[in-house]
């Protein structure tokens, strides 16, 4: 299974509900279009650790879509995370992320050669109306899997 189909079909992407889109452009958005009860915090908002979450698949998969096929098989994991929220999230989320073109043959280059890579990715955040509620920057680490882990 191609890493890109992973990003619809894994447990964490399922049980939050979300929908993927991968845009021709290299972009990546992730969409909480349901909230479901648990999503939810106590003022009727979505909850910060699920914005995250959604989030964070947008930003990963950013760099994933940007690797390509050089990425295949890479141990791809989150190095750090800030967020800086704006305004509440109301009725849903969308995280929307694209690793420059110069930047994704860089990445390329670098896994091919069998090393690793931390990647510096930005992700804009907005609510169900589409209005700005904050944005995301992940440092994703890309490294060639280990024999020794497998």
């Amino acid at each position: 299974m191609a890493a890109t189909d992973a990003m619809k079909t894994m447990p964490w992407i399922t049980w939050l509900d979300l929908d993927t889109e991968l845009g021709e452009d290299g972009s990546v958005r992730s969409i909480l279009r349901r909230p479901k009860p648990e999503h939810i915090n106590h003022n009727g908002d979505v909850n910060a650790p699920v914005i995250y979450g959604v989030a964070e698949v947008a930003g990963a998969g950013a760099a994933v879509v940007a690797a390509g096929a050089a990425g295949t098989g890479a141990y791809t994991v989150i190095r750090s995370a800030t967020i800086a929220y704006q305004r509440p999230a109301n009725g849903g989320i969308t995280a929307s992320s694209r690793v420059d073109p110069a930047v994704a043959a860089d990445i390329r280059r670098t896994l091919q050669a069998g090393e690793g890579c931390d990647i510096d990715v930005d992700v804009s955040l907005t609510d169900a109306s589409g209005t700005y509620t904050g944005a995301c920057k992940f440092v994703v680490t890309m490294r060639p899997r280990r024999t020794d882990r497998d």
